[in-house]
């Protein structure tokens, strides 16, 4: 999932989160504009436990901070225990140039005293007394934003952002003591502080993985941040009561359960540390030991200093450890993309150090002439471009190939003639591209036809087991269209009930990342990666090349089928125009080509027609001057045919058949016949006379009949033809060998179907081979127009 594909109350509430960390940083940036400038007495106190503003008062004896027991010679009563700075307290000097006896106790436990003078605060004492925890707390924020940007909106992002926004607002507001608004910097401070209690058992349900109880109910985090509010209602109610027991009170209680919650988050990782896989258990290790040596410590010092008034350290000591727990959580969450970010970094090295280095030069020659460094500029903007391609030919020698290698491969993929061409190219894409070791490229079937298409880079086969499409982690794949790791199968909710079958699936396949091959919003396919050679891992922009691959494949696989579409048609149009008419293909080719042209029972009218004398003429000539002939006339007659859209079987010499009303319906398919019959005649007796100036003696006998017949494909592949068969077919053959020269047989039925002004007179009674029984003939004369 991206980060623009979150809707709008997840959006909402991460922009909620960095504002948290955020304001905390806007109130510490108010505290140090009011602080700097303005008398500091060189300390400030925190329940007691004193931590130095100045560095030379912590070089003086003040370093490690201490337990606050007299100053000016007055002990610090519960009365004085605030936090103490601009803030006027009874028996402190703030006017620059007083000075202040401190007694207090080491955390050795020897007592000690000071005299600290007063003095302006500087921003290096900002620095020296804040700038460790405040960059700490901008190194949990930034950790936390950045590795929900890369993977938003899953459990173990949200824990984490809210784990470290609200740990890093803390860091930011810890010692807090100029703001002219001081109450509301407390109120946030206290809040946050409350809240944080909450994080570690959040942490717990989305860490190492995700608890099934959080992937299942995840409003238990209503729970969880309930405690939290409770816990900083009572931070709230105790400061604002104003006595100091009860604000104690609150604040042990509130060490204790922060302490608890962290024993939470310890005992899952405890639990998990023996888990059967082996990504979860490293996760659970280094997170178990992170917290151990930067949780626990910090927390159990808290419960030390606040429940027990031990240990007097000074309070930024105690949150250092948190470091430790901060790079445990950036191991296990951004890993890859700080291996990922490694080349960008020696990048950044390589820049800064060319820039120290023009920077240097430009200073010599400043100091030599002005003018000089103009006279840098030119070859600068001459070499700076040649330099940042030769950097990256040597930080990135592949990619830098990155544009030739695709056009390579997408010329390869366009020369792919079949489906499983394009496959072997893109199987054997990625290590052209990342020298990945092996990869295999497979289509589920239904997609281009109902075969399973795998091609494996190295032509080895896959270990048996039931076809591809049918594995879980294939399933996954095409559910979810999206890359899928196999370290995510250990990680992610959605995994669980499923983890042994994925983990098979890529064992089966050899990979380590699996990339889908997508069509119009739906896989299609998948891109199996197999580890690469270098050892290293897949970096973003590899597999952002891949995937361009993968569409790159699709598209060919389009185009094949395009392709293998068009050639069916030609093969079909090719079958079509030997017996239908031009008009009649493209309405059949319209409605679906020859494959729409099945076998059938239709009503149709039925043709016959050949040459009387042609026997007799074939036996006298040269069998040029036949052939010549019969083109002749059938040149003639498929002038007609094609008139008149009707479907022609076939020839055979002189005889010929034609049917009416199939492929295409034509209602008036026995007006089509009869007026094809009289127009085929009327062209016979044209051809008569020059065929009786070469002596020949030819007429043309024809007759037709309508009725039910089956009609469809007859032949095999190659060499096929479309025709009708039945009792029709029949009697219309005989009513045309029946049929004298010049004449046109037709039965009772048709003669009953044709409009009144077509001539028509009786033949009588025929004997007809093949039927029992006489059938009664007319002879069809004309239409009887003018």
């Amino acid at each position: 999932m991206r980060f623009r594909d979150g809707d709008t109350r997840q959006r909402a509430m991460f922009v909620l989160l960095v504002a948290v960390y955020l304001l905390g940083v806007g109130i510490n940036l108010a505290d140090k504009f009011e602080r700097v400038g303005r008398p500091d007495v060189g300390w400030v106190i925190d329940d007691g436990n004193l931590s130095p503003t100045r560095p030379e008062v912590s070089e003086a004896g003040l370093r490690g901070g201490g337990r606050a027991l007299e100053i000016n010679g007055e002990p610090c009563t519960a009365q004085k225990l605030g936090r103490h700075g601009l803030i006027p307290q009874p028996g402190i000097r703030t006017e620059p140039g007083a000075t202040n006896v401190l007694k207090f106790q080491r955390p050795t436990g020897e007592i000690a005293e000071m005299e600290i003078a007063v003095r302006d605060w500087e921003w290096h004492d900002a620095m020296f007394s804040e700038g460790v925890t405040f960059t700490l707390g901008l190194l949990f924020f930034v950790v936390g934003t950045t590795t929900f940007v890369l993977r938003p909106y899953t459990p173990s992002s949200w824990a984490l952002l809210a784990l470290c926004s609200m740990v890093g607002g803390v860091l930011s507001t810890l010692l807090i003591a100029a703001v002219t608004h001081y109450e509301i910097a407390l109120f946030y401070f206290l809040s946050l502080v409350g809240f944080v209690s909450a994080a570690p058992l959040h942490a717990a349900l989305a860490f190492p993985v995700t608890h099934p109880l959080l992937a299942k109910h995840p409003r238990i985090l209503w729970l969880v941040y309930g405690f939290g509010f409770a816990q900083a209602c009572l931070y709230i109610i105790g400061w604002r009561t104003g006595f100091h027991g009860t604000f104690a009170f609150s604040r042990v209680v509130g060490a204790v359960l922060l302490l608890a919650s962290i024993s939470v988050f310890v005992g899952r990782c405890i639990q998990l540390s023996f888990d059967d896989d082996r990504l979860v258990r490293q996760r659970a290790h280094i997170l178990l030991s992170g917290s151990i040596l930067g949780l626990v410590p910090a927390a159990a010092i808290q419960v030390l200093q606040q429940g027990f008034r031990a240990f007097p350290i000074d309070s930024r000591f105690t949150y250092w450890t948190l470091g430790i727990f901060l790079f445990a959580l950036g191991r296990v969450t951004l890993r890859e993309e700080m291996m990922n970010a490694r080349i960008a970094v020696r990048r950044g090295v390589l820049y800064t150090a060319a820039v120290v280095f023009l920077t240097a030069l430009a200073s010599v020659l400043t100091a030599v002439s002005p003018m000089a460094v103009a006279g840098l500029l030119l070859p600068l903007l001459y070499v700076w471009p040649r330099f940042v391609e030769r950097l990256n030919r040597v930080l990135y020698p592949k990619r830098a190939r990155f544009p030739e290698i695709l056009r390579s491969i997408g010329d390869d993929l366009a020369a792919s003639t079949s489906v499983d061409a394009v496959l072997d190219k893109l199987a054997s894409a990625p290590a052209r591209l990342c020298d990945t070791t092996r990869s295999v490229a497979f289509l589920v079937p239904g997609e281009h036809d109902a075969l399973e298409h795998i091609r494996v880079s190295d032509g080895s086969l896959l270990t048996p087991g039931p076809p591809l499409h049918e594995e879980a982690l294939v399933r996954v794949l095409t559910a979810m269209r999206k890359t899928i790791l196999r370290n995510q199968v250990a990680i992610q909710p959605h995994f669980s009930e499923i983890k042994p079958e994925c983990y098979a699936g890529f064992d089966r396949l050899g990979a380590d990342i699996l990339l889908p091959i997508s069509r119009q919003d739906r896989a299609i396919g998948g891109l199996a990666l197999g580890p690469r050679a270098t050892g290293d891992v897949y970096e973003h922009a590899e597999l952002d090349a891949l995937t361009t691959v993968a569409q790159q494949a699709v598209q060919s696989i389009i185009r094949v089928e395009a392709t293998d579409r068009l050639r069916s048609r030609e093969r079909e149009f090719a079958d079509l125009k030997r017996f239908l008419s031009p008009q009649i293909i493209d309405e059949v080719m319209a409605s679906g080509g020859a494959s729409e042209l099945k076998s059938q029972r239709k009503w149709v009218t039925v043709f016959f027609a050949d040459l009387r004398g042609f026997t007799s003429f074939s036996d006298t000539v040269e069998p040029e001057e036949v052939m010549a002939t019969l083109a002749e006339y059938h040149a003639a007659m498929g002038v007609r045919i094609a008139e008149y859209a009707g479907t022609l079987e076939r020839f055979a010499g002189d005889g010929f058949m034609v049917f009416f009303n199939d492929p295409v319906p034509q209602p008036d398919h026995i007006t089509r016949a009869a007026r094809m019959a009289l127009a085929m005649r009327t062209d016979v007796e044209g051809l008569r006379a020059g065929w009786a100036r070469r002596g020949y003696d030819m007429h043309i006998g024809m007759g037709f009949h309508t009725g039910y017949a089956t009609c469809g494909f007859v032949g095999y592949e190659g060499r096929r033809d479309y025709g009708v068969i039945g009792n029709v077919t029949n009697l219309a053959a005989r009513l045309s060998d029946a049929a004298a020269p010049g004449e046109i047989l037709i039965t009772h039925l048709v003669r009953s179907e044709l409009a009144s002004d077509y001539r028509t007179e009786p033949v009588g009674q025929l004997e007809l081979k093949g039927f029992t029984q006489k059938q009664q003939a007319y002879r069809l004369i004309s239409n009887g127009r003018p």
